[in-house]
């Protein structure tokens, strides 16, 4: 039983160039925090990704969404983290038509970068929320158990010049939950914020 429970994924981006493809590399690792004093559950999730080798010439699929699959509601936040910070700067996503095979429209992209212009921070789908001051992306709402949060991310879309060698990178989605009860108390947190703003005082 578990107050908190870690995730990490990583998208691995192994390629030398657009034409040879990339493969995917994934690594998961869960770690557990503080004991669970509060009734009988488990708190646990893990990060649901489809993903379609890119050619960097073309947007590529990578629909990430985090399904709670402990036994208790909780609370959810992620972060995205490009292990090259230039190719965060080249890189646009989308959460249009996760289930499509045919990428969606240009007007769906947003820069990846949070600190850029009409970022993709700035047009998060329903129920997702970022926190500059930490950089993660919150969940606003509860998932309950075996369900799952609403999809954070579908499409990846590299702007390399014409003339530029694409360069392998990866891409890390690092996932925490916390449940919806305070462990301390038994008393439920007010909201996600409220959730996570006592977390964090608890564990700094």
């Amino acid at each position: 039983m578990t107050k908190k429970k870690k995730l990490v994924t990583v998208w691995g981006s192994l390629g030398i160039a657009a034409v040879l493809g990339f493969s995917a590399l994934a690594y998961f690792a869960a770690k557990d925090n503080e004991p669970n004093l509060v009734g009988v559950g488990e708190d646990s999730i893990t990060i649901t990704e489809s993903f379609t080798p890119p050619d960097q010439t073309q947007p590529y699929k990578k629909v990430v969404k985090i399904t709670n699959t402990g036994s208790v509601p909780c609370y959810v936040r992620a972060r995205i983290e490009f292990s090259d910070s230039e190719m965060l700067k080249k890189a646009e996503f989308s959460y249009a038509d996760p289930d499509s095979a045919v990428a969606p429209a240009e007007s769906t992209f947003h820069p990846a970068d949070p600190d850029a212009e009409s970022s993709y921070v700035d047009y998060l789908p329903e129920k997702w929320v970022y926190n500059a001051a930490d950089g993660y992306y919150y969940y606003t709402d509860k998932v309950g158990a075996s369900e799952a949060t609403s999809t954070l991310l579908a499409w990846v879309k590299m702007n390399h010049g014409t003339d530029e060698k694409a360069e392998a990178h990866d891409i890390y989605v690092y996932s925490e939950s916390v449940q919806t009860i305070d462990p301390k108390t038994g008393a439920a947190y007010t909201d996600y914020n409220d959730a996570w703003t006592k977390f964090t005082a608890e564990t700094t």
